[in-house]
């Protein structure tokens, strides 16, 4: 859906009640208003930044990673349920554990609530469609030039975790954006059983126009009026249309086996619904809130909160464990190992197409397949990458030919380092040596080999050397594709030793030039980590360096692992390594001094407009 972050502001305020609810340090108080839906303050709203971000270097993050992890591109939203505030029940605990966790975390009120603005029509209260309209401001400032000013980065919305009436305006508005998690804690599945609450709670509730509510506004507990438009706007809502939410989308569901709001039978619901992309977690013997119930002997050995056992801990500590990067990598790959055509909906086919035990290839897999910003796919099945393909066995070589219809190779390695580690028999090999065939200054190489050994955080630095010294052979690569040579009948792929890093900068020019967001391009890059697992003479000859790292980075070797706080075991883990966020760090800073992708190809390749939207056509469905 095309939306407009230009109308996105934000105003940083000292918090309004120090006195009472303070701030942690990594905290800020903020109004986020979008021009064009707001007419009083926006949304308020508290960020949580990672604490990580005290530390002026990069070397000082790397070292200090083991109490608090490193900065993220990546912002959890936290909903809070119906009459309710962003510092209710668990939420404080969540954001400050997440923020820990390297994630910034914003935690807001809807209108109508907390120290947000009014809502927008007082007669039909905090519907629905207002809460996505809400929903959909923070959407679009996470990628505003506004987020950029007040956090010098923008970020991607990767998880909504949502309680009670939250859910349904979290699946409602993910009917028309997509993010990759969705946390339901508690929402109701069959939405009338709200009509039902509110006839119970006020049996004139239809008749009287609404019903009073006691909440917190402006720190001050008060009654607040409910009018009927509002509870009907959530009790008529049909649940079975967020079925349509992104397919790619995973769909975490917590729900308490005792409930006194909330039908277990809701479970069963979305679980039905979202059959393949769900999880399920049932928390023990608490109430909607999860707070444990008077008799609780507290088993868990939970902390106590206003009295009663907070079973808040423990979903905060399985939210933690459920968002890690290992599983976090894992839902990417769940969701995107298969491939759906876009313009043939029974087109579908397995991007890890040559399977190591089948082929002896390490991290084989398609490029294409991923959606674009402009809803076009990158077209599956003409381009591949991989580690080196040199061992492949006579049927995968068959089958490429066969089956992928693979007709040339792109080779990414010094001709040295491809003489030696081997070259792929059969297929009209092409040698691109990227990095000017490894012909680099002292100066260049020291940068190089810092960058790849003290920290997968300090890929950037490597790439960005890698890239400026690879510029006549990329344009090669892209010259084959602008001259039509590359469809579903003439497919290449290309590759380098581990398929990782130099394979890893030409697939995201590729995936960047043809509009896939820079999300999914890190999580692409990410892959690898799975790929690699089978590259075992890569991994060995790696890690038996030892010593030598200090050698390979320069005369002042052991000092400068020192002050990152690296052994040779660590150099050699980060060697292999391929994490989100050095992807995620690089395009950064290749946006910043290219301006775009178009740009790149334009001014650095030569290549002329007319010609960039011909290699993009050729990218793209």
């Amino acid at each position: 859906m095309v939306t407009d972050k230009e109308t996105i502001t934000v105003n940083t305020v000292k918090n309004p009640h120090e006195q009472t609810v303070p701030l942690l340090e990594n905290e800020q108080f903020i109004y986020i208003k979008d021009q064009k839906r707001h007419t009083g303050v926006g949304l308020a709203a508290i960020l949580s930044k990672p604490p990580s971000l005290q530390f002026d270097t990069l070397a000082e993050r790397v070292k200090n990673e083991f109490k608090f992890a490193f900065p993220t591109h990546k912002l959890v939203l936290l909903l809070h349920g119906h009459q309710s505030f962003k510092n209710a029940l668990y939420q404080p605990l969540l954001a400050d554990k997440l923020s820990k966790n390297g994630y910034y975390v914003l935690r807001i009120d809807f209108r109508g609530l907390g120290d947000s603005e009014d809502n927008r029509v007082p007669e039909l209260g905090r519907t629905i469609q207002q809460d996505v309209e809400d929903l959909t401001t923070i959407y679009e400032f996470v990628s505003s030039d506004a987020c950029k000013s007040l956090l010098g980065r923008a970020l991607t919305l990767d998880t909504i975790i949502a309680h009670s009436r939250g859910v349904i305006s979290m699946f409602e508005f993910a009917r028309s954006f997509y993010v990759p998690n969705l946390i339901n804690c508690c929402g109701r599945f069959d939405s009338q059983g709200l009509l039902l609450k509110a006839a119970r709670r006020c049996p004139q509730w239809e008749e009287d126009g609404g019903f009073y509510c006691n909440t917190l506004r402006f720190g001050k507990w008060q009654d607040v009026w409910i009018p009927r438009q509002e509870t009907l706007s959530a009790g008529t809502l049909d649940t079975s249309k967020f079925e349509e939410i992104n397919s790619e989308t995973w769909i975490l569901s917590v729900y308490t086996a005792t409930d006194p709001v909330i039908p277990i039978a809701s479970a069963a619901g979305y679980s039905n619904l979202f059959e393949g992309r769900h999880t399920l977690e049932i928390v023990p013997n608490c109430d909607h809130n999860f707070y444990g119930f008077p008799d609780d002997t507290n088993k868990l050995n939970l902390p106590i909160r206003k009295g009663k056992v907070n079973y808040g801990a423990y979903l905060v500590a399985y939210l933690l464990e459920y968002l890690n990067p290992e599983n976090q990598l894992q839902r990417f790959y769940n969701t995107h190992k298969l491939i759906k055509s876009n313009v043939n909906h029974g087109d579908v086919r397995n991007r890890w197409c040559l399977p190591y035990d089948f082929s002896q290839i390490s991290n084989f897999r398609d490029v294409g397949g991923y959606v674009t910003t402009s809803g076009k796919q990158v077209k599956p099945g003409i381009m591949y990458r991989c580690a080196n393909p040199n061992e492949a066995t006579p049927a995968a070589l068959d089958y490429m030919k066969s089956h992928l219809f693979i007709n040339r190779v792109f080779d990414l390695r010094a001709v040295n380092e491809a003489t030696e580690g081997g070259i792929i028999p059969n297929f009209e090999v092409e040698n691109l040596s990227f990095n000017n065939n490894m012909t680099l200054s002292p100066e260049e190489m020291a940068k190089h080999y810092q960058g790849m050994f003290l920290s997968s955080y300090n890929f950037p630095q490597a790439y960005e050397i890698v890239l400026e010294n690879s510029l006549p052979v990329i344009r090669r690569f892209f010259e084959y594709i602008l001259e039509g040579n590359v469809d579903e009948k003439h497919a290449i792929v290309f590759h380098c030793s581990a398929g990782k890093d130099r394979t890893g900068i030409l697939g995201m020019l590729i995936l960047g030039l043809a509009g896939v967001d820079a999300d999914t391009i890190s999580h692409d890059y990410e892959l690898t980590k799975l790929g690699l697992t089978t590259e075992k003479r890569l991994i060995q000859r790696i890690t038996g360096r030892g010593d030598k790292f200090y050698t390979i980075l320069g005369p002042h070797g052991h000092e400068i692992a020192s002050a990152w706080g690296v052994s040779p075991k660590e150099m050699a883990a980060n060697v292999l390594s391929s994490k989100y966020e050095a992807m995620r760090l690089f395009i950064d800073a290749f946006l910043l001094k290219f301006g775009s992708f178009e740009l790149f190809f334009l001014e650095q390749l030569k290549f002329t407009e007319k010609e960039v939207e011909k290699i993009k056509i050729e990218l793209t469905i």
